[in-house]
């Protein structure tokens, strides 16, 4: 008996070797690395929740959505009441395009927990892909009432104003969600494009290069900037940025990525 509970310890101390080592690794973009060591783990001991739910968070980020949410799943058999890895699972569904999936488990998280900030914003990016515009302003709003600091509540708020042709109070938005958050490139890129259609050019190109300072191999947001700099009059300085664009992704101009 006693040979039994020995081996059993041993095999959860190799296991939460390995999901240190995967969170280690997933900490660092080794996403496939990371699937190794949770798999290592869940070898060594299935039952340990971090280890599935590692493993579902590297699978997503390697575009695996069908295998991260098997993983999420048998996370949420050890854990149920984990609503952060049912957001995303949820998140998961969203990327493969089953939008009812991801809206029916956001609804199940909110009943649960209806002060999640993170639900709101998710339940709000479900609803925009499903054409509801304004019950999808009504969840961000709901997810910054819950959490003022939420900046990618203000980032969803003012994407549904774009749609609405509302740019300049899109700006606004953006403008709270980069002083919330000025660490997200994607969101400098966003901002950036609204002061170009705002015909703010010279702003633009600021927020661009906070883009490119961010994520230096950002090809879309060299590509933007350059749209500013031809703007502006600026053609021999706005090809050289075409140019690094097209050199960071060559499909960029090739019409396979819109």
């Amino acid at each position: 008996m006693k040979g039994n509970i020995y081996k059993t310890s041993s095999k959860k101390h190799s296991a939460r070797k390995w999901i240190r080592n995967g969170q280690s690794n997933y900490k660092r973009g080794r996403y496939e690395r990371a699937v190794r060591a949770y798999n290592n783990s869940i070898a060594c001991y299935p039952k340990y929740f971090d280890a599935w739910d590692g493993l579902g968070n590297a699978l997503y980020c390697l575009g695996d959505y069908d295998l991260a949410i098997q993983a999420y799943d048998k996370a949420l058999g050890i854990n149920p009441g984990r609503n952060a890895t049912r957001v995303n699972k949820g998140i998961a569904f969203y990327k493969k395009g089953n939008f009812a999936e991801a809206l029916k488990l956001y609804d199940e998280v909110l009943a649960s927990d209806p002060k999640l900030a993170a639900g709101w914003y998710n339940k709000g990016i479900v609803l925009i892909a499903l054409g509801r515009n304004h019950d999808a302003m009504q969840t961000f709003e709901k997810a910054i009432e819950i959490n003022p600091k939420e900046d990618l509540a203000w980032h969803g708020k003012g994407y549904v104003l774009i749609l609405l042709d509302q740019y300049n109070d899109a700006l606004k938005l953006f403008s709270n969600a980069v002083q919330i958050n000025p660490n997200r490139g994607w969101a400098w890129n966003n901002m950036g494009i609204i002061l170009n259609s705002l015909g703010m050019y010279d702003d633009a190109v600021k927020a661009f290069d906070k883009a490119i300072e961010i994520n230096p191999k950002s090809a879309r947001a060299w590509h933007n900037k350059a749209n500013s700099l031809y703007n502006m009059g600026k053609y021999n300085e706005s090809m050289r940025t075409y140019n690094k664009a097209m050199e960071l992704d060559p499909l960029l101009y090739a019409g396979i990525k819109k």
